[in-house]
């Protein structure tokens, strides 16, 4: 992507833009906020203003030997660790150092992006260390990072942080019609439920999966007052064939409560997330009570919370459904 085709995130775009041209590029970065912020989208598009030998103001050219071998993944000079294996371990940074000392072949920088960084183990992260503290002159080190306090404070003194802010609404909404090209009919909601993560508003815009998913969550949040207890295990068997979607359907739980709360509270169906299904809610609303609503928000939570910890899956369902049921 376009260095100056990127949506949002202008304070960051601006400070990385006169670093280039007052040519003060710092020798390490940390690209830090919310997964799916687009720290990796400005990571690889700052990249390649870094490796471009004709640059022209914070343009590549896209036609030097280092632009066109960076657009085919095949330049030299780059190397991305992207901890696709759940962890980046020392090995992949003595990797990282061995073709560091190397001297750029095509362009007069090197670049090294660590996508998700706070996956580094602590001894790769001290291992990265030794080159924080000596970096060649040539090298530039990018981290991205979703949780940066889980940066050792070493490297965190070495880096230079860059903070990628939630998008605004219009932001995110300019960046879907840029992306998608058409009006959607669900604009509003698409934008809402993505909470000023472009990641994820693109990805739930026209996804069939996602539409059809929150419909069954829909139903089955109606029809948990109405069932008996006996009833609920049947329940369980969705959350079981749709696991890998946990936490999804979790903030489709959450935003429904809370979509009713708020209107309990304000009586303004304006302020609705879920806007296209302003019927649906207000139709039920008078089943929950404020109370009750803010007790299955905290019990959709909690649930999170320890299945993150290695719960049992079954029973964490089991007892958060009965739970919810609950008068």
């Amino acid at each position: 992507m376009e260095f100056d085709s990127i949506i949002g995130q202008k304070d960051v775009l601006n400070i990385l833009k006169n670093s280039l041209m007052n040519d003060m590029v710092a020798h390490a970065y940390a690209f830090s906020g919310p997964k799916g912020i687009g720290k990796k989208t400005v990571a690889n598009a700052f990249a390649a203003l870094l490796l471009c030998e004709s640059l022209e103001d914070t343009k590549a050219c896209g036609e030097c030997m280092a632009c066109k071998t960076y657009q085919n993944s095949s330049n030299p000079d780059v190397l991305i660790l992207d901890g696709h294996d759940g962890s980046i371990g020392v090995d992949e940074i003595r990797g990282l150092q061995s073709h560091i000392v190397l001297r750029p072949l095509y362009s007069k920088r090197k670049v090294y992006i660590i996508c998700d960084a706070d996956k580094m183990t602590l001894q790769a992260q001290n291992c990265l260390l030794k080159t924080l503290e000596e970096p060649p002159s040539y090298a530039v080190i990018i981290l991205t990072v979703s949780n940066y306090n889980s940066l050792m404070e070493t490297i965190k003194s070495r880096v230079s942080r860059l903070a990628f802010k939630k998008y605004s609404s219009k932001e995110i909404s300019d960046a879907l019609e840029a992306k998608i090209g058409k009006a959607l009919d669900n604009i509003d909601f698409v934008v809402a439920f993505s909470d000023g993560i472009i990641d994820t508003a693109l990805k739930i815009a026209t996804s069939e999966e996602f539409i059809r998913l929150r419909e069954e969550v829909f139903g089955m949040i109606i029809k948990i007052n109405n069932r008996k207890a006996t009833d609920i295990f049947d329940m369980v068997h969705f959350f079981e064939v749709e696991k890998q979607n946990i936490n999804i359907i979790f903030d489709i739980m959450i935003i429904f409560y809370r979509d009713m709360f708020v209107y309990k509270k304000t009586q303004n169906e304006n302020i609705l997330i879920n806007s296209d299904k302003k019927v649906i809610i207000l139709g039920n609303i008078d089943k929950f009570t404020m109370k009750k609503l803010s007790v299955n928000i905290e019990e959709i939570e909690k649930t999170r919370r320890i299945l993150q910890q290695n719960a049992n899956f079954q029973l964490a369902m089991e007892v958060m459904l009965m739970k919810l049921q609950e008068e």
